[in-house]
């Protein structure tokens, strides 16, 4: 008698178990120093953005759905 019966979605092959992860292990040491360099390249950024900002020079603007950012017109700068 067989005692391997065929499942009864009609499939006989066996599934077989995914390769498991580690979902929690550090990245490289070379990936690593390459994110925190491209953070730190982030902050300078937004950092210099807020202090265009601060400074009049670059205005917000408000379309409804996004913020963007645009230089202040002649106007805005000379009412500064």
């Amino acid at each position: 008698m067989n005692n391997h019966l065929a499942p009864p979605n009609g499939n006989g092959q066996r599934r077989r178990l995914g390769r498991p992860l580690a979902l929690y292990a550090a990245p490289p040491d070379d990936r690593t120093a390459a994110a925190l360099d491209d953070e730190a390249a982030a902050r300078a950024l937004v950092d210099d953005l807020l202090a265009l900002v601060d400074a009049g020079l670059i205005v917000p603007i408000d379309d409804g759905e996004e913020i963007r950012y645009a230089p202040a017109d002649d106007d805005d700068l000379r009412a500064a």
